[in-house]
Formats: structure tokens, sequence, C-alpha cells
């Protein structure tokens, strides 16, 4: 079972997303030897074995001296993969602050799973490709060393070296979405065509990267002159936005020059000044007469007036940035 990015690892402090499931117990054991790193868990108490789980992922922890931090979750059963995602990723952003990489055991089945839900939505190549096998937030990032690694190849490796995991029973519900396409249609496939999937995921990447473009960050703004690099640049400052978030995103944009998304007590900003589009958090500080005359006179879009007064951007300073692009 070949992983990538160890590179990108060594000698970095990196924590594991960990479940005691397939994929991140392969994971586990792949990394033991070529880097070093502690394991996060999140407790949704939702299985039977959920404790047992827990109990277990500790007594491995310990057992090769790694630390691990445990999060128990209580959520509501309605929309409960949405809730899930976001609790847990809070949860990562706090411990991110003491690490540098997050590392995720996404395998080429969850990003062909991906794929094909997107595709079935009628979605365009941004979101169709979703992750990367590195990805930059705010203040770290999150690396997939088995993003091209079929589940298949995880099997035997796990069984090979007769290495314990867990089995989500949640996972062969095919009212979910996502395991109704995996159970029907990924996984046969991956199965006869994965070398295939892996280099057209390798030409899309490619591809995604010209069609995007440049996004430049400066004093934590983001600035990107295509519209579809807003959606990377919210992500970077640690937020996914729904598909609903999206559309109104696009519809606002439209009809004015500024725009704003909530995540939780957090907002994200994206304004459009100068033919540019910029997106930040939302901060909020006194104007001083001088700066409203100026703001005023430049046409800066009322969000963007005060993330510049608060960080100290002179316009000028933005539009030697914008002159770059």
């Amino acid at each position: 079972m070949r992983i990538e990015y160890l590179e990108e690892l060594k000698g970095k402090k990196n924590l594991l997303a960990f479940s005691h499931g397939t994929d991140s117990t392969a994971l586990f054991y792949a990394l033991l030897n070529n880097c070093e790193f502690d394991l996060c868990l999140v407790n949704y108490h939702t299985r039977i074995n959920s404790n047992k789980e827990e109990e277990k992922a500790r007594n491995l922890a310990n057992k090769y001296g790694k630390n691990i931090y445990i999060k128990h979750a209580s959520l509501a059963q309605n929309n409960f993969e949405n809730n899930a995602r976001n609790f847990r990723y809070e949860f990562f952003d706090e411990l991110m602050c003491n690490y540098d990489n997050l590392i995720i055991a996404h395998n080429l089945n969850d990003r062909f799973e991906w794929f094909l839900m997107q595709f079935a939505k009628g979605a365009g190549l941004c979101n169709l490709l979703g992750f990367n096998g590195i990805d930059n937030r705010k203040n770290y990032k999150i690396i997939r060393p088995l993003i091209n690694v079929s589940k298949d190849e995880i099997m035997l490796y796990l069984n090979e070296n007769n290495y314990e995991y867990f089995q989500d029973e949640s996972n062969f519900n095919t009212k979910y979405k996502r395991n109704e396409i995996r159970l029907n249609y990924a996984n046969e496939f991956i199965k006869s065509y994965s070398n295939g999937i892996k280099k057209s995921f390798s030409y899309l990447e490619n591809d995604k990267f010209d069609f995007l473009g440049t996004t430049k960050e400066y004093k934590n703004l983001l600035i990107t002159k295509n519209i579809n690099s807003i959606d990377k640049a919210i992500k970077k400052l640690g937020f996914i936005s729904s598909a609903k978030q999206k559309s109104e995103l696009q519809n606002l944009l439209k009809e004015n020059n500024e725009s704003e998304l909530f995540f939780g007590k957090n907002s994200v900003c994206v304004c459009v000044y100068l033919d540019t589009f910029f997106v930040f958090l939302k901060t909020n500080c006194k104007l001083n007469k001088n700066e409203k005359e100026l703001y005023r006179k430049e046409k800066v879009p009322n969000k963007l007036r005060f993330f510049l007064s608060k960080n100290q951007i002179s316009i000028s300073e933005i539009k030697n940035i914008i002159n770059k692009f």
C-alpha cells in the first residue's frame, strides 16, 4: 500500500483524525515508521461499538506513545452528516493551533464517490473534484496520504497484517445518498478501472489549477480575479460553504458588490472591488472622517472598508496587489 506526501509530514507536528475504522487504522500503521503524529477522535455515540472503539483507540495511542484527544458529541439526527462534519472540524480547528498538518484518511473510493454524487447533481469542475491530496486551511494543511489508494488495497493491507479495526455499520445503509452510490456504482467500478481513475483525477487537478488561476493572501485578506476561486478561499479561512450558500452568494454578487456568509458565530464576507474578489472574515471598527471620505471616493464596498481600516491596509497596497495579477 503506497502512501503519499511523506515529505510534507516528516519533521512536522502532525495530527491524525482517527476513528479506528478501516481507513484511519490502515493509515495509522502505515505512518508509524515514517513520521511523528498524534491522534484525535470524535465519539458520536451513534453505534453499538462507539465506546469500545474509543477505548481501543486510547489503548492503541498508549501502546505507541501517542497523545490522543477525544471529544464527545450529541447531535440531532436531522441533517446529521452535515452537523457531524461541522462539529469535528470545529474540534480540529481548536487542536490545530498546536500542529502543522491534519492527516485525514480519505481514499480513492471516497474521492470517486464524491465525484459521482456531484456529477449526478450537475456540478462544475471545482465541485466535482471536491478535495485534493493537500488542501491549505487558514493556519494549517490538510494532507490525505491515501488519496490514490483504493478500498481494496486498504483491506488487503489490514488483513495481511492482521490489524484490528472496526466496521461502521451505517456505511451499508443506502438511505444515505453516498452509501447508495458507493455500494451500487463506485466500488465495483474502481475494482476494474482504478488506474484510469487515478490518471483522470491527476489531469483534472491540472485543469482545475489552470482554470482557477491564482489566489493571493495579504494580511488575512484573500484576493482573486476568478469567481470560481471564492469557494477555495472560503475553505482556506476554515469554512465549508453549502450548496445553498454558494448559490445565494453568486446571486448576491450579481446584484450587489458584496455578500456575507454565516458560519455559526463567524461570518465570511465576499466583496467585488476593481473587478477583483476579496474574501475575508467580517470585522467591525470605527472609521474616522478621513477614512470615510477616502473609501467613499474610491467606491470601496462597505464591508471591505472596515477590514482595511482594522488591518491598516491602504488603498495603494490593494491596487499594487491587483496590478501584479
